[in-house]
């Protein structure tokens, strides 16, 4: 038998309040484990099975066997002679641009120019953009947004827009065909129940009932929302995983870090991008990591978890936990979210 157990690199123990999980940021999933088994990984990662069960009483030596034998059925590690063979990931995160992604609002009465927008960010480098229209568009509307980021340097495009007749998913099938930017577009208040369409292997549209009409829509806190990615991952650990390196333009064109805060940096008519994104004090959010917030910081899931710092449990306390996150990690369970707060604070 081999002296050693080694997770591979890519699978990382995140303890939380009364269980744990394993993050495999090379196939993007978790595993929930125990605590105890998060004490195993962590704590004896350099001392062999014999001395992990030295540790323990003997009586589980057989559980921790089997732990370590589920972890190998899973592929998240392996027996190893040579364990110092096998270095841990780098969690560094590093990225050169100011400005990675961006998100602008539109209703019927918005007046800013979303080509100058698109201008600017291009200039930044922006790689990721997501735009919401509360109101619907024509197909040809939609062509005309779209074809603007041709020649720039987005290569993903997120689009919500309202329904129109037009829209179909024939329709936008072409447009994501002929457009590889487009990475989705959901379609809101449909009179037909929801449906996702899929085409060859990628996802085309999204069709749903529910009515996306206010920035409100957004802050959810879901395992939907869930990604165990090295990307994301590495940046939790030190960043905002919603906010950072983003800007925002609300419905009326205002500067800001997301369109659901009050605090504005200048409207978009008079105030370059570029100004704005190198404020310290834009730049303030960015740093707020999931260990610094309060219940957060206990959750086996903070690392890939979205967050929200427009809705706040604790209107004034820019550290309490997403009001829109019914999940309590002291008890592993979802509760019932209907509670849930919708006042932005900052």
């Amino acid at each position: 038998m081999k002296s050693h157990f080694v997770l591979f690199a890519c699978c990382i123990p995140v303890k939380g309040a009364s269980r744990s999980t394993i993050c495999d940021l090379q196939r993007n999933s978790f595993e929930l484990v125990p605590n105890v088994l998060h004490e195993i990984l962590t704590e004896h990662t350099n001392k062999s099975i014999q001395e992990v069960f030295e540790v323990y009483d003997h009586e589980y030596n057989e559980e921790i066997k089997e732990y370590f034998d589920f972890l190998v059925d899973k592929n998240y590690g392996f027996y190893s002679n040579e364990p110092h063979n096998f270095p841990k990931l780098d969690l560094t995160w590093h990225n050169p641009l100011t400005i990675t992604n961006a998100l602008v609002d539109f209703d019927r009465h918005s007046t800013h120019d979303l080509s100058v927008i698109v201008t600017q960010l291009s200039s930044l480098y922006c790689s990721a953009i997501e735009l919401r229209f509360f109101s619907s568009l024509t197909l040809e509307k939609l062509r005309q947004v779209i074809r603007l980021f041709d020649n720039t340097t987005f290569r993903s495009v997120q689009i919500t827009v309202g329904y129109h007749p037009e829209l179909t998913p024939e329709s936008l099938f072409m447009i994501r065909q002929n457009n590889e930017r487009v990475q989705e577009i959901l379609v809101h208040s449909t009179p037909q129940i929801d449906e996702i369409v899929l085409k060859e292997k990628f996802k085309v549209a999204i069709y749903t009932s529910q009515k996306i009409n206010t920035e409100a829509c957004c802050g959810n806190i879901s395992p939907h929302y869930f990604t165990s990615r090295v990307e994301f991952f590495t940046e939790t650990q030190s960043f905002n995983s919603c906010l950072n390196r983003k800007i925002s333009i609300d419905k009326r064109g205002y500067i800001k870090n997301c369109p659901s805060m009050s605090q504005a940096y200048g409207h978009i008519d008079d105030t370059t991008l570029a100004s704005v994104a190198q404020s310290k004090d834009f730049q303030k959010v960015w740093h707020i990591s999931k260990d610094q917030v309060s219940i957060c910081q206990d959750c086996e899931f903070r690392y890939i978890c979205t967050d929200c710092r427009a809705y706040l449990a604790t209107p004034n306390d820019i550290l309490s936990k997403p009001a829109k996150c019914s999940y309590n990690p002291y008890e592993a369970n979802w509760e019932d979210s209907s509670r849930e707060k919708n006042k932005a604070i900052i």
